[in-house]
């Protein structure tokens, strides 16, 4: 979820909302792959079946509803997404202090919703994560099987979003030279190691509070940018 939030915005700033948000699905697919390997026997496939299910299946609807926004228009959506993601969890995250978890673990209603939301801001944005991590705290779900059962459907989640954006939209990817795409993947296993090594050296609090200010200003960045496209 970090991924998509603080790094998203600003990849669009760079190469613009369709080959960002593309750039930004592939990214995060194969962060959360390399994540699984290490966590697949703590995933709630259940869960899993369900969020993915109802992800998927509003995506088309979802890319055909954007086929034709402006570029400022994009924008303006990508950071306003991010904006109020990031707000909403940092609400919501204040209820897992009170220890008020007022949606049952077993309620499919819920699971739907967020599915369906993941999967508009997956498209429309590359960050389905904010969705599930809002569900997690209004649930109770246990921290380690739901950051478990988060890899698989942020991978299917990116992959899917991907496909459908390339088949129905005008998106395609930045046109980076094969260096550069080898470069991508480097810095994303490098990322992953370095987080490894540096978590239990690093405060998770200092963590959280640096990357809600991150993603707080690559969201307005981008916000402000489409307003101005918009002039």
């Amino acid at each position: 979820m970090g991924f998509g939030l603080v790094a998203g915005p600003f990849i669009v700033l760079i190469a613009g909302p369709l080959e960002g948000v593309l750039f930004v699905n592939l990214a995060g697919a194969i962060a959360a792959v390399l994540i699984l390997g290490r966590v697949a026997r703590h995933v709630d496939w259940r869960r899993y079946a369900w969020l993915a299910a109802t992800s998927v299946a509003v995506m088309i609807p979802a890319a055909l509803l954007l086929r034709g926004a402006s570029t400022a228009a994009l924008e303006i959506a990508v950071g306003a997404f991010v904006v109020v993601a990031m707000t909403l969890a940092v609400v919501t995250t204040r209820l897992r202090r009170d220890g008020r978890h007022p949606v049952r673990p077993e309620a499919r209603v819920p699971l739907v919703v967020t599915g369906v939301a993941s999967g508009v801001g997956s498209v429309a944005a590359g960050i389905g994560g904010p969705p599930v991590a809002i569900y997690s705290v209004l649930s109770g779900w246990d921290a380690r099987t739901f950051a478990a059962t988060a890899q698989p459907f942020f991978a299917t989640n990116a992959l899917a979003a991907l496909i459908t954006k390339l088949t129905l939209t005008d998106a395609s990817f930045p046109p980076f030279a094969v260096w550069q795409w080898a470069v991508v993947l480097g810095a994303v296993v490098l990322g992953l190691v370095l987080g490894d090594l540096l978590a239990p050296r690093v405060p998770a609090a200092a963590v959280r509070r640096g990357l809600i200010v991150l993603a707080y200003l690559g969201g307005a960045a981008t916000l402000v940018q489409g307003l101005l496209h918009l002039g």
